[in-house]
Order: structure tokens, then C-alpha cells, then sequence
């Protein structure tokens, strides 16, 4: 199984906390229950460097990331950041991770329905999905690998309005997701962690080539494309339970994600 890490937003919201870079890049508390010690040296660790690890953690070696805002700089902490310097230590010789790098060339004005789309051959078997916003506890991940089928991982909680929220029939399985969902009536909150099984990905990029091609995409994310399949194919949600994720958009999601790690 691949994975595939969308990163190519350029994170206006965050620009009253004064940060201008990629929000993948954002220092974040901890990578994993064996963080490294000395992160300070190593300049992180970041919300890159937490997906990395989590996904080396689990055996997962070929990673796509698409990139736009500011490629450089996610590129060179793609190659050089943490996940590298924990193989290092664990004397692995050989390139732990194997980074391709898809570019967003018009990043400021689509969303993650075209990103997803620029990495659809990646799609042609199964996959592991992230936002490059997202910041989760490593075990999250396992609980996704330990769902049979395909499966998003959801915050069961009452959500916002600006939440991309879903909703689930009593067996588990996701009906709707979007965030124009009543906040009442959700099941909880789609965190932007996801696995994508091979049946699943061949709908999803039938649905991703309509937006992309035939349908106008602006302002549209990848859950619109999600939603047209969700009849064809079964998403179950995975409840977090007491582990922790959030999806930073803002100073104030930021500022409730360091709460979490200095608690």
C-alpha cells in the first residue's frame, strides 16, 4: 500500500499567527510515543514529519506529496527531516522513505479535489490518505490498517460549521460527508486521515476525472468526489476514541493542537 500526503495549500488563515510557510511545516509537540529527544537540533519536528513517521512506523515506504506553495522548502523536509534521521540512528543504510513529488502548478485557486487528481495514478491500488494539515497520534493509523475495507478515521464529537463532517447509518457505514452537513445530525468530524481500498480508488478517480474535466471544481474539495460514490461503495468510520487529531486551519486550531501536546 502507498501513501499519498496532499500539501500543496498556501494557508492564508494562518497569516494572523505571522507563519508565511507551508502548513505541513508547522512545529508540532510530539511525533510519536519514541520522539526523538534532540528534535530541536534536527529543526522540528513538524506535522510533515509526524505523517512521515507515522507512515514509516507501519511499514509503508512509497509516498507521494503532492507540493505547490512554496515546493522547496517541503521538498527539502521531505528528504531531510526526522523519519530519516530515526533510520539513521537504527543504522538502516538504505532511503527509509520513497518520496515522489507531484506539483500543484495552480495551488492558489483549486482545492485538495485537484490535488487528489494530479496524484491519480497513485490511485490504481490501494492507498493511505492525509491532509497536510493534520496533525494525529501514530496509533490512529493502526486503527485504520486494522479496519477491514476502506475507512476514514472520524472525531465522534459535535461538529462546526466548518468541520467536513459525515454521516453514518447504524452499521458504521458513511452516507454523506461534506461540510455543509447539519452539525446536529453528524456522526462526527472526517479528520483527514484515510484509507482507500483498490475498488474504492478506481470509483474515486471516475469521480475526480468528472470535477476535474467536465464539472466546475473551484472551491470544491476532494469529499465532493467522495460523496458521488459513497452509494457504490462501502466507507466505514473509524472512531478515534481517546486518541487525539487535529486539522489546523487556523491560530485558534493551532492553539488548541498545543494544548493537546503540552498537556
Amino acid at each position: 500500500m502507498k501513501a499519498v500526503i496532499l500539501a500543496a495549500g498556501q494557508g492564508r488563515r494562518l497569516a494572523p499567527m505571522g507563519w508565511d510557510k507551508p502548513k505541513c511545516l508547522l512545529p508540532c509537540g510530539t511525533v510519536s510515543p519514541n520522539a526523538l529527544e534532540r528534535w530541536g537540533e534536527l529543526g522540528g519536528p513538524t506535522l510533515l514529519d509526524n505523517t512521515l513517521l507515522s507512515i514509516l512506523e507501519h511499514g509503508i515506504r512509497d509516498v507521494a506529496i503532492v507540493v505547490g506553495y512554496q515546493r522547496e522548502l517541503v521538498e527539502e523536509a521531505a528528504v531531510s527531516g526526522i523519519a530519516r534521521e530515526r533510520c539513521r540512528e537504527r543504522g538502516m543504510r538504505t532511503a527509509p522513505i520513497n518520496c515522489e513529488f507531484i506539483v500543484n502548478e495552480n495551488y492558489a485557486t483549486t482545492n485538495t479535489i485537484h490535488s487528489l487528481w494530479l496524484a491519480r495514478e497513485y490511485l490504481s491500488e490501494g492507498i493511505l490518505y492525509f491532509n497536510g494539515d493534520v496533525w494525529f497520534e501514530p496509533p490512529v493509523l493502526s486503527l485504520l490498517l486494522q479496519q477491514s475495507g476502506s475507512a476514514l478515521a472520524v472525531e465522534v464529537k459535535r461538529c462546526g460549521a466548518e468541520e467536513v463532517k459525515v454521516m453514518a447509518d447504524p452499521s458504521g457505514r458513511i452516507t454523506e460527508i461534506g461540510k455543509n452537513l447539519p452539525p446536529v445530525e453528524a456522526f462526527g468530524e472526517f479528520i483527514g486521515v484515510a484509507k482507500f481500498e483498490r475498488p474504492a480508488c478506481g470509483l474515486l478517480v471516475e469521480s475526480l476525472q468528472r470535477y476535474n474535466e467536465e464539472l466546475d471544481q473551484r472551491g470544491l474539495f476532494f469529499e465532493a468526489a467522495l460523496g458521488d460514490i459513497l452509494d457504490r461503495h462501502a466507507f466505514m468510520a473509524t472512531p478515534l476514541g481517546d486518541l487525539k487529531a487535529v486539522e489546523i486551519d487556523t491560530p485558534e486550531d493551532y492553539a488548541k493542537a498545543k494544548t493537546i501536546w503540552t498537556s
